[in-house]
């Protein structure tokens, strides 16, 4: 089956902080040229804790008509309760979308978890993928807990990005063991190779707006089961992200997005999720030569 490749996209902002239209546009048209198979957007990396509600019901209105159909849009409806990210379910639902993406609010009251990702699922009007992320919310799930909302028809897939290896390969043996049809994708970008190999179904990538090109290659080496491509680009993504991010990950919202401006994709680096001036004249200078020396590799 052909491996999945989702960008977990930016969201590009002008100087005044309302939403890039026109920078969303460059984004969508070129990953898709690249042969990315989904957005997902208002996730982790899309920023979405920073923005009002009407400004995020404006950006999946304006991601759903720039899409199209041309690829697969999966629409976070994260919030700091269960109670508000139904909310936002029911404030989406109108738009034409493929999938919500429900990540669990971090451990602010005693709910069930799994009560809560079931309800989510119950509730939804098209089907959902969990983002699983303790390192975000704090909450872990065991694996009798993952086989319930597995078993769940309304839930598409996960999204793991939890960073334990022994979770990815033991949810991998549980879906084939109890024949379970959820798919599993790797959301940790420093592990798509062996998350691929591995029997992964896909990918989400945080930097899938800058590397769609790199990660599609990623992904379609693994498909012709040649590793040791698939291990040079993962090797190549890890030098990408040191460049643009920083090793000491000091630029990963303002890096990127700083790099799509340099590029000439969106208007400005602005991120709301990050301090702008830790985007100093240094970083400025690493993200720029990493650029021009992965030119090619980019596009």
């Amino acid at each position: 089956m052909k491996k999945k490749v989702v960008s977990a996209s930016v969201t590009p902002l002008l100087e005044n902080s309302d939403l890039d239209i026109k920078g969303l546009n460059n984004i969508f048209t070129r990953n898709i040229k690249h042969g990315i198979d989904g957005f997902f957007v208002l996730g982790s990396m899309g920023e979405w804790g920073s923005f009002s509600n009407k400004f995020k019901e404006k950006y999946v209105e304006t991601a759903a008509g720039i899409i199209n159909k041309k690829a697969k849009l999966l629409v976070g409806i994260n919030a700091t309760s269960l109670g508000l990210s139904l909310k936002n379910m029911q404030d989406y639902k109108k738009y034409d979308f493929d999938y919500y993406v429900f990540m669990l609010p971090g451990a602010t009251s005693s709910l069930d978890p799994v009560k809560s990702i079931l309800t989510v699922l119950d509730k939804a009007d098209r089907p959902v993928y969990f983002y699983y992320c303790p390192p975000n919310n704090k909450i872990t799930l065991s694996l009798n807990q993952f086989a319930t909302i597995m078993k769940h028809p309304n839930l598409k897939g996960i999204k793991n990005s939890s960073s334990d290896m022994w979770l990815r390969r033991e949810l991998l043996v549980m879906k084939e063991e109890q024949n379970l049809k959820s798919l599993l994708f790797e959301g940790q970008e420093w592990a798509d190779d062996e998350a691929l190999m591995a029997g992964c179904d896909g990918l989400i990538s945080g930097m899938g707006a800058l590397s769609s090109k790199m990660i599609v290659g990623l992904a379609r080496a693994v498909d012709k089961g040649d590793f040791i491509e698939s291990k040079h680009y993962q090797n190549r993504l890890i030098h990408l992200f040191h460049g643009i991010y920083g090793i000491d990950l000091a630029n990963v919202y303002n890096g990127q997005k700083y790099a799509l401006m340099k590029m000439g994709l969106i208007s400005s680096s602005l991120t709301l999720a990050q301090e702008m001036d830790s985007l100093t004249a240094e970083a400025k200078v690493r993200i720029t030569k990493c650029l021009t020396e992965m030119e090619e590799e980019l596009d």
